[in-house]
């Protein structure tokens, strides 16, 4: 096995000519005096010159690697046949043309590669978990010895020799390989995504390009599998149709003396000039606007009906009333028609009447009965009149200049008055809306209010564009009430309006049938193609249904980079500084130099992120909501066990799909995961162990799949992990 990109090479840092055949390499433990190695038992250099050591050399040697055609790492075994090293976990690396003449293990702190040497005179560094060739050095003559240790920057070095007397000091280009660190995520919530994840931008602006105002279909779905992305489709619509405000002077405030005048003489609708404003408004319209609308949270047909002209009315403002002297003009003129205009009138001349007024009269009172008992208060004429003067400016000032707002309810100037069901409890008498009583109640007022305000964009040029979320998740009659006002929207007497609905369609369709269950003929309306009345009635409304595209490899891996950061490669070093060997043996230095490590994020060494990847793209219902809840039971486990194991954590990417995948079967498993590791590989104790849990017929595709996955991974550790997490 070989790795898709060529090899980086090895640099050779000296060549030592000696002059007789290499049959043995060792090098020394400690460095007092500097590195050494010695050859054939009798010739000392120095490792980091390659000059002559002329002493004695009483210190102890670390015998390499001669001749040796299988060699042991970390939970695998290599032999050599050949040109091919077959590796215990499967792995077969064949790469070399000439036969192998030995083979060795070089130490990239605590991820041992092997070595492989060739009568060609190459020589090679190999992954042995992945069987990526990591390494090659190309030399004049086959090497039948080798030995490895480490230089002064703290990287791995390698002497090779052979027959023909020359000595190779090979510098693989190894960085120091950090330490594995504990997890660093804390889990991920299912809010929309702020990034595109999933490669879907082309979608989106054929989308939003399909909803610019114009001609075109009037009821869109985004369809798709829960957690399939559709919330975050329908925002990044919503990104790219929103358009600036329009750019308008400020208006001028609605003052008591207006809002009197309104009350007395309400501004009456030019109705024949609204219609031909909405006939128009479908080519007119050149803005968007979007408003988002969610009846998950609204779970009765009252609720439906407020919620939806909140939303329609809150959008609504941004255009129509773009400061608070405008909204309040705009809502009193739209309130005026609806409430008891002369009780309220009343209420407001009472309201700005100045309190001065009742000191004059009470001053008038006083200096008639001093006239009455003839005493001298004439001074008292005077201040009456003068607190008269000052009342009738004071309640002048107020009627021509102070805000209207300061003097009546304030629901008159926020929005449409409510009555009846929809009136807070402190909702002020004097706006309690007899409109409400008079009318059929509710459905009514609150399909007015949206249409007035409808009307008014149209006539701004804008055209509304709704968006509705989550209707897979409401409840059916939920489901029904949101299909009704869609219907009242698309009427003719309403302004063009555009709805995109983000749903699950089987399930809308179910909802469907069952909201109206009821009615006699529901089978004889559905289409031919159809399974039931609900795909028909989803065929007659729907004009544009977008199916979202399910989730590829290359979304994983886009998914997994964002959630968790890049995977830590080697051409990511951690350099160490220089060092002073002398006095120090090389435990010592290893500890230093170890000290100067980087550490990583266990989630983003390469090895558990290729299991995660894998295990990922294994999984039966592609979602970006699944993959989430596999990556947060894994990381919660992690922190649970306090591990930065690779091994473990590769195990525990398992357990966690498990957990995640079959919810309902583990309280059988509870106490029987060796039972299941013990007979994966036997059909008949399978069948077995699975009955003895509980596993009847219709578990049967459920306990393959397990089957397949404890087959695809060492089932005896994932058992082990089970059984002490669960």
């Amino acid at each position: 096995m070989s790795s898709a990109e060529p090899p980086s090479r090895m640099t050779l840092e000296r060549v030592i000519q000696l002059g007789m055949p290499v049959t043995e390499l060792s090098v020394s433990t400690r460095m007092e005096e500097g590195l050494l190695i010695q050859v054939n038992r009798g010739l000392y250099l120095y490792a980091d010159t390659g000059e002559l050591f002329d002493g004695d050399a009483y210190m102890t040697f670390l015998r390499g690697y001669t001749k040796a055609l299988e060699v042991s790492l970390p939970g695998v075994i290599a032999r050599a046949t050949g040109s091919t090293v077959a590796l215990s976990n499967g792995l077969s690396l064949n790469v070399h043309t000439r036969p192998i003449t030995t083979l060795g293990v070089c130490d990239s702190r605590g991820v041992p590669l092997l070595i492989s040497a060739s009568e060609g005179g190459s020589i090679r560094l190999w992954d042995v978990r992945t069987g990526e060739q990591r390494r090659v050095g190309l030399q004049q003559s086959p090497t039948t010895s080798l030995v490895t240790y480490f230089g002064p920057d703290g990287k791995p070095r390698i002497a090779a020799g052979g027959p023909e007397g020359s000595l190779y000091i090979w510098n693989p280009q190894l960085p120091v390989s950090p330490r594995i660190g504990r997890v660093a995520t804390r889990g991920f919530n299912d809010r929309v995504a702020v990034q595109d994840l999933l490669d879907r931008s082309a979608l989106v602006s054929a989308l939003a390009n399909v909803l610019e105002p114009g001609e075109g279909p009037t009821v869109i779905t985004v369809e798709g599998a829960w957690g399939s992305g559709k919330s975050t489709v329908l925002e990044f619509v919503r990104a790219a149709l929103a358009t600036d405000a329009d750019k308008t002077t400020r208006g001028s405030r609605l003052t008591v003396f207006a809002a009197d005048r309104m009350l007395y003489r309400p501004p009456v609708r030019d109705f024949e000039k609204t219609l031909k404003r909405t006939v128009q408004s479908r080519k007119n319209a050149d803005k968007p606007l979007v408003a988002s609308f969610n009846p998950w949270r609204h779970q009765s047909s009252e609720q439906v009906w407020a919620g939806l002209a909140k939303t329609v009315i809150a959008a609504a403002e941004s255009a129509l009333t773009p400061d608070l002297n405008a909204k309040e003009r705009y809502w009193f003129a739209n309130n005026a028609h609806r409430v008891d205009r002369r009780h309220l009138q009343r209420q407001l001349w009472k309201r700005i009447y100045s309190p001065l007024l009742s000191f004059a009269g009470l001053g008038f009172g006083l200096s008639l009965l001093g006239a009455l008992t003839k005493l001298n208060v004439t001074w008292s004429w005077w201040t009456t009149a003068g607190l008269a003067a000052l009342g009738v400016l004071h309640t002048a000032r107020r009627y021509f200049f102070s805000r209207a707002s300061a003097f009546l309810p304030g629901e008159l100037f926020a929005g449409p008055v409510t009555s009846n069901a929809f009136a807070a409890a402190g909702t002020d008498p004097l706006i309690r809306d007899p409109y409400y009583n008079a009318r059929s109640g509710h459905l009514y007022l609150v399909q007015h209010d949206v249409k007035a305000v409808l009307d008014d964009l149209a006539g701004r040029g804008y055209q509304l564009v709704l968006l509705i979320d989550d209707l897979d998740r409401c409840v059916p009659s939920t489901t029904a009430q949101v299909f009704e006002a869609i219907n009242v929207f698309l009427s003719d007497d309403f302004p063009a309006t555009r709805f995109v609905l983000g749903l699950d369609s089987s399930v809308v369709a179910s909802h469907v049938d069952h909201a109206y269950k009821e009615l006699a003929d529901a089978k004889v309306v559905a289409h031919p193609d159809d399974p039931s009345p609900g795909w028909t009635f989803l065929r007659k409304l729907v004009q544009l249904p977008v199916r979202l595209p399910r989730t590829t490899e290359d979304n994983v891996d886009q998914v997994l980079l964002a959630q968790l950061g890049p995977v830590h490669r080697e051409e990511q070093p951690a350099e160490l500084s220089e060092f002073t060997f002398t006095g120090r043996s090389m435990p010592d230095y290893l500890a230093e130099a170890e000290d100067e490590q980087i550490v990583i994020a266990i989630e983003r060494q390469p090895l558990v992120r290729d299991h995660l990847r894998r295990r990922l793209m294994a999984q039966p219902e592609q979602s970006v909501r699944e993959e989430k809840r596999l990556l947060n039971v894994w990381q919660f486990y992690l922190r649970v066990l306090a591990s930065a194991d690779v091994d473990q954590a590769c195990h525990l990417v398992v357990v966690a799909e498990i957990a995640v995948r079959w919810p309902a079967y583990l309280h059988r498993l509870r106490g029987a995961w060796v039972n299941l590791a013990d007979a994966v590989e036997d059909d008949v104790e399978w069948g077995a162990t699975i009955a003895r849990l509980g596993y009847g017929y219709g578990d049967r595709k459920a306990a393959a799949n397990l089957r397949k996955l404890l087959q695809d991974c060492n089932a005896r550790a994932v058992a082990d992990l089970a059984n002490r997490l669960f």
